[in-house]
């Protein structure tokens, strides 16, 4: 029997995709040109890619090949309350960051994250969210000063590399 590809999976995050651009290219509008330049150029491959992937799975459906299921989205089924962790622990990094800063916030969503997963042992979990939450922030905060939301953490950074 031919396996036939969910359709209503596939466009998932193509949807994303094109949503986040849309987003993307309208928060740039108001940006200099060189920002702007980049977000076009960035916002153009997006939509490129999300164009070729519905080509793909519109000649699939044509063939026959796919159906407009979810399937692959909620099986197996004892994975999903993973994957909706995983989701809540996104939606919660996003919505914590502009408060606490992305030394604080990445550092707690990762130790939600792993425990979401199953990692165990307290000190690898720890070590790990330290370790990547540490060089994310002097990396995007004290070399690049990226603009990302601050604080506590990477206010600390920037005093001691003055």
């Amino acid at each position: 029997m031919e396996r036939r590809s969910a359709l209503a999976a596939d466009l998932v995050i193509p949807g994303l995709a094109l949503g986040f651009t849309l987003y993307f290219l309208y928060s740039v509008r108001e940006l200099d040109w060189e920002a702007k330049a980049n977000g076009v150029i960035i916002g153009t491959i997006l939509l490129t890619l999300v164009g070729v992937q519905v080509v793909r799975l519109v000649l699939a459906t044509a063939r026959g090949n796919a159906d407009r299921g979810f399937a692959p989205l909620i099986s197996p089924r004892e994975i999903l309350p993973k994957r909706l962790g995983m989701l809540a622990v996104t939606v919660m990094f996003v919505a914590a960051v502009p408060y606490l800063g992305l030394a604080l916030g990445l550092f707690a969503a990762l130790l939600a994250a792993l425990l979401v997963m199953g990692v165990r042992g307290a000190k690898r979990v720890l070590a790990v969210a330290l370790g990547v939450a540490v060089v994310v922030s002097l990396l995007f905060t004290v070399a690049l000063d990226s603009g990302l939301p601050k604080g506590p953490v990477e206010r600390f950074f920037i005093k001691l590399a003055r």
